[in-house]
This record gives C-alpha cells, sequence and structure tokens, in this order.
C-alpha cells in the first residue's frame, strides 16, 4: 500500500515549498518506512495521453489520499472564477475526509487581498489542519509531523495481503502462460487472457460496490478476480485481496473485522472462496451494507445453495448481491488462439483445427493448461496420456532456482504430492505432522515447496499445520497421473499400502490419517467425503466402505 499526497501551489513562486514537501514525503519513507509517495506527472503515466493537463492534475487529486495545500502571497489566475490551486481544494474537499486535507499558509508582509479572504474563509471553517510557517525547513518539519501522526493514528494501517504483493509485483520480470497462479508481470505483458467480464464488473461496482463473482472449480472466476485487483491498482486504487484458503479462519476473522474500519473510498477489497467460511463472508456483505461504506467489496465464490440464496428455508445476504456468472468455456477458444499464436503462430484454420480437438479439456481451465503445455506443434491434438506424461515429469522436476555455477536446480516432489492429491481431490487439507512422522516425508522439501507457492499451509490455533495443493483440479489430475504411473511415488505407496493392491491407495492412506489425525481433523474429513460436491470422484462411496468395515465411526 501506497499513500499518495498531491502537493496543490503555485508552480513557480512556491518552488523551493514544494520540494520541501517532497523531501518530507520522501524522508518519511527512506528512513522511517512510512509508505507516503507523492502524485507528480511521472506518477500520471497511466492516465490516458491527450488529456488537458488540468484535467490530468484534476485525477491526480481525486487518486490522492492526502492533499497539502500550500499558500503564499499570490491568489494564482482566476480568469474562469477560481485559481487552479482553489479548484483542485474543492475537489479534495468531495474525495477525502476533512483531517486528510493539510493547509499550510506562509508568513509574508503582504498577500493578495483575493488570497487574504479565501484564507479568512478556512480559519472559519476550521475543518482542517492550517498551520503557518516561515521558511520551507519549517513546512518540511509541519508536514512530517503531521503525516506521523495520520499514519500512528491508524488512518490507513491494515494488513491484509495487497494485490501487488500478491501478484508479486516486481519481484518475477519474466511472463508465461503456465504460472501456477497469474502474476503482475504475466498481465502486463499479456500472458493472461482480459476476458469480458473484467470490465463488466469494474463498471459494475461504480453503481453497486458490493459484487459476486460465480463460477464452478477452474472457470478462471479467480484469474478473473485477480485481473480486477490488477487494473483497478493501475488506476491507484487501494486494492486488498483474501484467498480464504490460503489463510487460517483465525487470520480471515481478523481481516474481516478490520476491512469495515477502512473508511477509504480508493479501497477495493477481494475475497476469494466464500464457500469455506459463508456465515463470516455474509457478516462481512452486511456490516459493509449497515455502515454504508463507500469502498468496493468482490466476493468469488462457487455457486452453491447458500450463495445463491436458494437455501429453501434460509435468506442469506448473498441472495441480494450483484452477481456475475463466469464459464470456462467462455474464455477458452481465447486461451487457445493466445496460446498458439505467441507460440507457433499458427493461421486461423490451423488454430481452430486444433481447438475442435481439444474440446474434451475445455470444461476445466487446470486441464486446458496442461494440455496447451503437452500439445506438440507436430500434431493437431493431445492425447490424455500426453497430458500426464508431462505431469509426471514436471512433478519430478520442480524448478528451484540455480546453483553457483549458474545450472537450473530442480527438485523431485513425486512422494509428497502423492498424498496431497488424494486428500486435496476433495479439498481436504492434509496435517503437516502425518506427512513427516508417519510418511517420513522430508521437512526440508516440504518447505522448499511451500516457498515456492507450490503447497499451501494453514495453522489454527489451537491446531496443527495443515498443507494441501493451490487447487482440487491440479489435485486431482496429479492423482491421475500418479494412477497411469506405478513407478510415479512409488516410495509414498509403498507405505502407506504395506504390499496391499494398488486399488486401496484412498482408502488405505484414509484409514491411516483417520486413525492418527486430530479427532476435529477426522470430523472434518468425513464431512467434507459425505459431501454431495465430490460423488462423482467417488468421495461418498470410500466414506461408506471406511464406515462399513469399522475403520471410522459413522457421524449421525
Amino acid at each position: 500500500m501506497q499513500l499518495m499526497v498531491f502537493i496543490s501551489s503555485r508552480l513557480v513562486e512556491e518552488e523551493e515549498e514544494r520540494k520541501a514537501v517532497e523531501e518530507a514525503v520522501s524522508e518519511l519513507w527512506t528512513h522511517e518506512k512510512l509508505p507516503f509517495t507523492f502524485w507528480s506527472w511521472e506518477s500520471a503515466k497511466e492516465i490516458p495521453s491527450g488529456k488537458p493537463p488540468d484535467e490530468v492534475q484534476s485525477e491526480g487529486v481525486r487518486n490522492s489520499d492526502i492533499h497539502v495545500l500550500i499558500l503564499c502571497s499570490e491568489y494564482g489566475n482566476f480568469e474562469y472564477g477560481q485559481s487552479p490551486t482553489h479548484k483542485e481544494y474543492d475537489i479534495a474537499c468531495s474525495e477525502l475526509e476533512d483531517d486528510r486535507i493539510l493547509i499550510y499558509f506562509k508568513g509574508v508582509g503582504r498577500r493578495e487581498e483575493k488570497l487574504e479572504k479565501w484564507i479568512g474563509e478556512l480559519k472559519y471553517k476550521n475543518k482542517h489542519t492550517l498551520k503557518s510557517f516561515k521558511n520551507p525547513d519549517k513546512l518540511k518539519d509541519l508536514v512530517k509531523t503531521r503525516l506521523r501522526d495520520l499514519w500512528y493514528k491508524g488512518k490507513w494501517k491494515v494488513n491484509i495481503p495487497t494485490i501487488q504483493s500478491t501478484l508479486r509485483k516486481e519481484e518475477t520480470t519474466k511472463g508465461d502462460f503456465f504460472k501456477k497462479a497469474p502474476e503482475w508481470i504475466d498481465f502486463e505483458e499479456g500472458f493472461v487472457v482480459e476476458r469480458k467480464e473484467v470490465n463488466e464488473i469494474i463498471k459494475k461496482l461504480e453503481n453497486d460496490n458490493i459484487q459476486l463473482v460465480l463460477g464452478e472449480p477452474a472457470s478462471g472466476k479467480s484469474i478473473i478476480l485477480k485481473n480486477i485487483g490488477f487494473k483497478l491498482a493501475k488506476k491507484n486504487k487501494d486494492v486488498y485481496i483474501v484467498e480464504l484458503k490460503k489463510h487460517s479462519s483465525d487470520e480471515v476473522k481478523r481481516y474481516f473485522e478490520d476491512i469495515p474500519e477502512i473508511k477509504e473510498k480508493k479501497a477495493v477489497f477481494i475475497v476469494d472462496d466464500a464457500p469455506l467460511l459463508p456465515t463470516e463472508c455474509e457478516r462481512l456483505i452486511r456490516d459493509f451494507k449497515n455502515r454504508n461504506l463507500e469502498a468496493k467489496l468482490i466476493i468469488g465464490s462457487r455457486p452453491t445453495r447458500e450463495i445463491r440464496g436458494e437455501h429453501p428455508k434460509e435468506a442469506w445476504e448473498f441472495e441480494y448481491v450483484s452477481k456475475t456468472d463466469i464459464h470456462a468455456e467462455d474464455v477458452t477458444e481465447a486461451i487457445i488462439r493466445g496460446f498458439l499464436r505467441r507460440e507457433d503462430h499458427f493461421s486461423d484454420e490451423r488454430i481452430k483445427t486444433v481447438s475442435e480437438n481439444l474440446g474434451e479439456y475445455k470444461k476445466d481451465l487446470w486441464h486446458l493448461s496442461w494440455a496447451l503445455k503437452a500439445y506438440n506443434p507436430e500434431k493437431d491434438s493431445v492425447e490424455e496420456g500426453d497430458v500426464y506424461e508431462n505431469i509426471r515429469d514436471s512433478i519430478r522436476r520442480i524448478k528451484l532456482g540455480k546453483d553457483e555455477s549458474g545450472k537450473d536446480k530442480f527438485l523431485n516432489a513425486e512422494d509428497i504430492f502423492l498424498p496431497l492429491s488424494v486428500f486435496y481431490r476433495f479439498e481436504i487439507p492434509i496435517e503437516r505432522n502425518f506427512l513427516e512422522e508417519l510418511l517420513e516425508l522430508e521437512k526440508d522439501k516440504i518447505n522448499k515447496l511451500i516457498g515456492l507457492s507450490e503447497i499451501i499451509e494453514t495453522e489454527e490455533i489451537g491446531k496443527k499445520q495443515m498443507l494441501s495443493l493451490i487447487h482440487s483440479s491440479i489435485a486431482d489430475l496429479y492423482f491421475k497421473a500418479y494412477w497411469a504411473y506405478p513407478s510415479l511415488g512409488k516410495i509414498s505407496k509403498e507405505k502407506i499400502l504395506e504390499q496391499k493392491d494398488e486399488d486401496l491407495l484412498q482408502y488405505c492412506l484414509f484409514y491411516k490419517y483417520m486413525t492418527s489425525t486430530d479427532p476435529r481433523n477426522a470430523i472434518d474429513v468425513v464431512i467434507q467425503l459425505g459431501g454431495d460436491g465430490f460423488m462423482e470422484k467417488g468421495g461418498r462411496t470410500l466414506l461408506e466402505q471406511l464406515i462399513e468395515d469399522g475403520k471410522i465411526p459413522k457421524i449421525n
């Protein structure tokens, strides 16, 4: 989060004073790490060219967090009624809270009559910080003191992840089609296909500050949310994102307590995976409405009955929120076209042929991504076996960076991803302690995979650390690759099966886990396996088998 300070003054007469304020802002960041920056023509580079200067400056005022007005002896050009600084002040008053407008007037022998009158009006209103100064050094001290005061009063303090940190802005410099999660550079360089829903939702936010984005797993919903965040951040909005599966429920509850306290019109909050904590998400919507917040809230979710407002007895807040439905099929053609054009420069006719042959992969964007990764330009289609072969090789060669000689280093994750894929295809995290102690998996490898964002780690108060893969669709594809290649993950398979038939892999792993984990985790597993969403994957059948064999108790 960076807080923009707009400095409003006469450009020539008050050049030294402007420079003093700029130094104050810069020193607060350099020496005290207070995240202030100042508006300049360079910071306006995202504004479309061709706009007149006064319009660009007005945009700068609207997008700033603090307005510093410097007044000396001259009022300025008022050919059209008001000077530019007076107009900027009026805009700031319409956009900012009173204590965000800081007014400093220099002690001079004589002032223009119009300026003297304006200062008198400002003193009479007494709504803003209003201080006099003798010289630029004194002005610099006054500005630093006031900005520190605003910061330490907690005006902007919020520890929710920003879209910049989530997308690793300036941490990575190379775009790619096949990252586990898109990054800032991928949006900037066009590796992410921008869907029409992105601008549609941004437009909807102008009239309705709460939006619900609904999509099935692997429909591209989460990428749309990040794309919206990316575009709004480029427009100088303060964008925060809470991906529920990446945080413990304790962390999420703290975030949700902080969000309604942020009164900034520029703030945009994005929450993904609402079904993980539907009650908390509903409460957040209610708080937003009850407090008439001017910030924006976008919630991403699967279209469950509760979220859609289809529960026969209960009315949820979700039912009354503006909704946008997302479907994977709406973007698959554009993804295939973009990839083939960029990588292989195919003609439209060839692209059409390949696209038709990739039809079986179009309902799941993770599946499509792996199919494109396995694509051979000498062929017009991708076989399922090619996909699993590519996954097998990828699991065995996770890029780990470079060694001292500059050569790529790799990590083999096949024995770690096996149990994680079995569990997370049902969206069940697994206890880290179970992997390290019972399956004897390497702690150091697990830590490296967490650092590479291949694995997510969460920890609840009073519970042990839990691990999961980043998406259930990836887990399902990994699981099928393990099934296709018996030698893949062989060491973990042998420890799990203990010489039993490989068909019993899931059964044996769940049995070992259920009889050794915290009872609270075991209950979560039973509830998840018995859910309607995993019947096609055999979740309920597996649960019934464990209950019938007396391995776990039946929960009424």
